[in-house]
């Protein structure tokens, strides 16, 4: 119930968002035209920051909104906010002339910070499919998409890409045997654990054998008077126990302390080391004088020995408290010491809290995984709310029809009986019914068929038009024609002088700049109008609904009874329709019988064929695949090794930072700075919202273009995972075996289980190989070409916005292909940016931190500095191999040093480099010729450029 109402009143307080950025909105579009950028992108970008915030509560409420009618009004309003945020994003690059902006100063003025303007992972990711689909899609047994233990080419080094590999042992052909999987990293461990194992006895054993040599007093005590019962031990082998060479063989069931024999049984028997005492009678004899004065002289000196040793114990107490005392006030100054620099340390991180210096926070892991299994838990009772409303429809829809239907009927068929009356009345006639494609008897109840009226005016025209002369009918028909063609011209006059005023429009905006008005179409675009009619309609709809009353998310009920009413009264006219026609058939035969006319049956009339834009029958293509069964198709591509698993990665892997400096360096230097690797994930989630159940713009396909090791892999594989796609892997290797004359199948084929299958990502690694300007000649047998050939027009082409299908491919070396093909075939294009400094500390940071004994304070800035620009592979392979298992074994006497991470890239065997810049310059320039944002840019660049020179040799040529 509690949490009912908070959800209540967050969707609340959300409306109330919603209806301050519209206001917002409107005042802006009250701002005067402007030509200054500047003005427009701080507009622009403050509302792409308020409507970044709206889609996120948006979200949530649709997330955790179980009510069904109220999901529905959410879902259009998620869906327009979506379409609205992504509209002013494409018009921020228009402004930037680049796929990534920076809104740094919208970020300040609304004392935001950059993550609460970042992408997100929609609530609705990963998707899903039919229940049928994914069992089938479940049942098959997928390869990977990388292969286990193969260097992938972003290099990653995952936990995963540490376990062994499993091994099979080889089957005889005729011969059944088991198969038996090896785990060799287990047997690796417990190899080096029997070794540690058996070291540490022998040196043990080797310890006490030397004890025992040289002090035997000390370990061979004497027997005593008792019955000691020995338990022997003895050393045997036993299968599968482990052998102890190579270790120095050492004795280990040997006793090394004396046989104590039974002495009882044996009186007359004498260990060795054992001295018989044996008493002796003597006569008894009185002590004389002299005896006794040595007694006293021997009890005497006793006493005195007995003085001295209490007198030195006493003194070697008094110094043992003396010691005792300095110890106690040593470990007394040093806790005041402690005592005093953690209440100075409290003092300073009172002070710096005082001042706002940080925020003391601590999230507690606990609590939010409490909240997100409350999440999930709510978010898994839609479907059972689904079920009851769409039970609740079928139910009130068999009570409208049983209690309200055979009086609808007869309410139809008298209204439309008592219409042909009226008709014969006053005209002696009876009207075509309408076929049902307009209408039917639905438009006779509403009143807009042809009255009798009406229907006699037409008559009588028709009378008078018989009457009329060939030359009369000319002259009306040449006078219709000239008013034709006079209406015609004047269209075309109207289009042309649009044209003329658009030219004239560009011509200006090339000469003056572009003039920006916020009234005008592209800033008031369909979706701030679908934003402002649901809200008006919600509010006009629930306004006299309490939402926090419904803390059970029922239902409204009269709704329900409204739409089903109007729907049986549809269904119900669809039924009088044919009962009626026969009717009127039988009326009119009637009719013509009386007055003695010939009957003429109507002809039946077709419903409008669907033409295309010019007029012309659309032609449908013809489909080699329609009669495939899903099985079908999903076993061919599993043969041909085309449908495929991948890892589960995400977004969150790919390590990087943003770049903090580019807006000021772009807007305030005017410089071009490259982007960081922080906002390929932002701008990579924003193409992905159109993925999901909900409907999005998103772009048919995208290219991921960076040298190796820099995760194109894994971004593409994220992907996947993030929307819950199945990968189709389409690589020149999957297709090499397929015929040429077979390839156009073969991709109709792939596109119709991408389309069942939805949401698909078809991946094409090294896309460039598909558009080879020259085949290599190892690569010819393949026939790489083919699939360039045909992946326009029978894949992206085909694709329709509503598809939940994308096409990635990674290339890492683009200048080998044709630009033209391959720039068709991508909408969007993507260079993968080069590592930062601030990157570079992420990612050693993030190598480091995953084994746990790793220390926390080692200093990476110099690290980061120097290894500035090697590639996200270079660094986590560096980690992964520096920091094997017995390099971590010996962090107890020889800690880690930041050189040895960096000997690694230069004291190798074969020494590493990150990319040069000659190198990198390529895949810019490359770049720029296929990316249309990124050509504008550079030439705006060149021209800025180009009037700084002009003007610094002005200012030299003013100076002399």
């Amino acid at each position: 119930m509690a949490q009912a109402k908070a959800v209540a009143k967050f969707w609340i307080t959300t409306t109330d968002l919603l209806d301050h950025v519209l206001k917002h909105e409107k005042r802006i579009q009250l701002a005067e035209p402007t030509k200054d950028v500047r003005i427009v992108h701080r507009l622009v970008s403050d509302l792409f920051c308020r409507y970044v915030q709206l889609c996120r509560s948006l979200e949530r409420c649709y997330d955790q909104t179980l009510q069904v009618q109220k999901r529905a009004v959410i879902q259009q309003l998620l869906e327009a906010g979506q379409a609205r945020m992504l509209e002013l994003r494409t018009k921020l690059q228009e402004i930037e002339l680049s796929e990534f902006v920076y809104v740094d100063g919208a970020l300040q003025e609304q004392h935001l910070i950059p993550d609460d303007v970042l992408a997100v992972r929609p609530c609705y990711f990963p998707a899903r499919r039919p229940d049928e689909l994914q069992a089938l899609l479940d049942a098959q047994k997928l390869p990977p998409f990388i292969e286990p233990g193969s260097d992938s080419e972003d290099g990653s080094s995952s936990d995963e890409s540490e376990q062994p590999e499993e091994e099979q042992i080889p089957v005889e052909k005729g011969i059944n045997r088991p198969v038996v999987k090896r785990d060799r990293r287990k047997e690796r461990l417990q190899a080096a654990l029997n070794l540690i194992t058996a070291h540490e006895r022998a040196r043990q054993a080797r310890v006490r054998q030397t004890n025992f040599r040289l002090h035997p007093d000390r370990y061979y005590p004497k027997p005593i008077d008792e019955e000691i019962v020995d338990v022997p031990y003895e050393f045997f082998y036993r299968p599968g126990q482990f052998m102890l060479y190579p270790v120095k063989r050492t004795v280990y069931n040997w006793d090394f302390r004396m046989k104590k024999k039974d002495v009882v049984h044996f009186a007359y028997y004498a260990p060795p080391g054992w001295e018989e005492q044996t008493v002796r009678l003597a006569s008894v004899r009185w002590p004389d004088a002299k005896e006794l004065a040595l007694k006293q002289q021997a009890e005497e000196e006793a006493a005195a020995e007995l003085a001295q040793a209490e007198a030195a114990k006493r003194l070697e107490e008094a110094l043992e408290h003396i010691r005792l005392n300095r110890a106690a006030a040593k470990i007394q100054r040093y806790w005041r010491k402690f005592k005093a620099l953690k209440t100075q340390k409290k003092h300073r991180f009172d002070r710096s809290k005082f001042l706002g210096l940080f925020d003391d926070y601590e999230p507690k892991l606990g609590d939010a995984l409490a909240v997100a299994e409350v999440r999930a838990a709510r978010r898994a009772r839609q479907p059972e709310f689904d079920r009851s409303f769409v039970a609740a429809i079928a139910d009130e829809k068999a009570r409208i029809l049983r209690i309200r239907g055979p009086a609808l009927l007869e309410d139809i068929t008298d209204f439309v009986r008592a219409w042909f009356r009226e008709w014969y009345d006053e005209t002696l006639a009876f009207d075509l019914i309408p076929e049902p494609f307009q209408g039917g008897t639905v438009l006779i109840v509403r009143g807009e068929t042809l009255t009798p009226l009406e229907y006699l005016a037409l008559e009588r025209q028709k009378q008078l038009d018989k009457l009329k002369t060939p030359e009369q009918r000319k002259k009306e028909a040449d006078a219709m024609k000239a008013a034709k063609e006079r209406e015609q011209e004047k269209k075309r006059e109207e289009k042309a002088r649009l044209k003329e005023l658009a030219r004239e429009k560009r011509a200006r905006e090339r000469k003056e700049g572009k003039t920006y008005d916020f009234t005008e179409p592209e800033f008031m675009t369909n979706a701030y109008l679908t934003l402002e009619e649901t809200l008006a309609r919600y509010r006009k709809d629930w306004a006299f609904v309490n939402e926090l009353d419904n803390l059970q998310d029922l239902p409204i009920m009269e709704w329900i009874t409204l739409d089903k009413f109007a729907e049986v009264h549809q269904e119900l006219h669809a039924e009088v329709h044919e009962l009626l026609k026969s009717e009127r058939e039988l009326l009119q035969m009637a009719l013509c019988k009386d007055e003695r006319m010939k009957y003429k049956p109507p002809k039946p009339k077709k419903p409008p064929r669907a033409k295309g834009a010019k007029g012309k029958k659309r032609k449908e293509p013809i489909d080699p695949t329609a009669d495939l069964s899903v099985e079908s198709i999903l076993n061919e591509l599993v043969e041909r090794n085309v449908l495929k698993t991948c890892r589960q990665r995400t977004f969150e892997d790919y390590i990087g930072d943003f770049n903090y400096a580019a807006f000021e360096r772009r807007n305030r230097l005017e410089q071009d700075p490259p982007p960081g690797m922080g906002e390929v994930r932002t701008i990579l989630q924003s193409y992905l919202y159109g993925m999901g159940p909900l409907a999005a713009p998103k772009p048919k396909s995208l290219c991921l273009v960076g040298p190796p090791g820099y995760g194109k892999t894994l971004l593409l594989e994220a992907i996947c995972n993030e929307t819950g796609s199945t990968l189709f892997d389409l690589s020149v290797d999957t297709c090499g075996p397929i015929e040429p004359n077979n390839m156009a199948y073969f991709l109709q084929l792939v596109l119709r289980a991408a389309r069942l299958l939805q949401p698909s990502v078809l991946a094409i690694e090294g896309v460039h190989r598909a558009f080879y300007k020259k085949v290599p000649q190892p690569e010819q047998p393949l026939d790489p070409a083919k699939l360039g050939k045909h992946l326009f027009k029978l894949i992206v082409k085909q694709l329709k916005p509503e598809d939940k299908v994308l096409l990635v491919g990674t290339c890492d070396q683009p200048w080998v292909a044709k630009v033209g093909p391959l720039k068709k075939c991508f909408d969007k294009i993507l260079l993968l940016p080069r590592p930062d400094y601030g990157s570079t500390v992420l990612l050693w940071q993030y190598a480091l931190r995953r084994f746990p004994t790793v220390p926390r304070d080692l200093d990476l800035s110099a690290l980061a500095r120097v290894t500035t620009g090697y590639s996200a592979g270079q660094i986590l392979e560096c980690a992964r191999q520096v920091l094997n298992i017995r390099r971590r074994m010996q962090f107890g006497r020889k800690p880690l040093k930041v050189g040895e991470l960096l000997d690694h890239f230069l004291a190798g065997t074969t020494p590493q480099y990150p990319i040069a810049d000659k190198e990198y310059e390529k895949f810019v320039k490359w770049h720029r010729k296929v990316d249309k944002l990124a050509k504008q840019r550079a030439k705006v660049m060149r021209e800025r450029q180009l009037l700084a020179e002009q003007m610094a040799a002005k200012a030299a040529g003013a100076k002399k």
